[in-house]
């Protein structure tokens, strides 16, 4: 089915809403990570391998993210799940990948942004006041709030979804070349896997140039 369907919209403002939650809120079970939020957009639009290889790219720009604690940082799951089924329904050129990955970092940006929000906004509904109220009404603060975080996933990833709709219709009648984009997404994978070195350690830099090389073959015979 179509990403911009009323069913697959529903289902992917769902599977977004979770990814949103997983970042740092409930559970932290990787879903919202780049490879398994895409995949995840991939095969709720029917193709799960076009969703598992833009959440490669994307997962190799965002190694060195780490949502811990009150750090400010891009929004990977609802972006990652409106890229991986955009680019599922797209034709599925370099140049559609290329527009599809672009759009998703910037959109981990406005997903981060409202995170700070939703942040600020819980201190005034969750904080204040807490040590006064009985343990019930706490809980429904707190429930609320995590209703509140789904939401706000669940909606970044649905208007995603449509913007990314119009997008694939952009890049269509572009022609952009085929091999420029190519290029451009293996100079941005070869720089975030570079980025993220520092955090495997010198002693560990062995492994992680034989999983380089491996991907980086896989891509040729691909």
């Amino acid at each position: 089915m179509t990403p911009e369907s009323p069913l697959a919209l529903l289902v992917l403002a769902l599977v977004g809403g979770v990814a949103a939650l997983d970042g740092t809120a409930v559970g932290q079970f990787m879903l919202s990570r780049p490879l398994v939020a895409s995949t995840l957009g991939g095969i709720v639009a029917g193709d799960p391998a076009a969703g598992l290889l833009i959440g490669v790219v994307l997962e190799a720009l965002h190694l060195a993210v780490l949502p811990v604690g009150a750090a400010t940082y891009p929004e990977s799951g609802p972006a990652g799940v409106a890229a991986g089924a955009a680019f599922a329904a797209s034709p599925g050129s370099y140049a559609s990948l290329l527009a599809a990955v672009l759009f998703a970092l910037a959109w981990e940006t406005v997903g981060g942004k409202t995170v700070q929000w939703i942040r600020q906004y819980n201190v005034r509904f969750d904080g204040v006041g807490a040590e006064g109220i009985d343990p019930g009404a706490l809980e429904r603060r707190q429930a609320a709030a995590i209703a509140l975080d789904f939401a706000r996933g669940a909606l970044l990833t649905v208007v995603a979804v449509l913007i990314l709709a119009g997008l694939a219709s952009v890049v269509t009648l572009s022609r952009f070349p085929d091999a420029w984009a190519q290029l451009a997404l293996g100079l941005a994978i070869t720089a975030g896997a570079a980025s993220a070195l520092r955090l495997f350690g010198r002693s560990r830099w062995r492994w992680f140039a034989a999983g380089a090389a491996l991907g980086a073959l896989w891509l040729v015979a691909r």
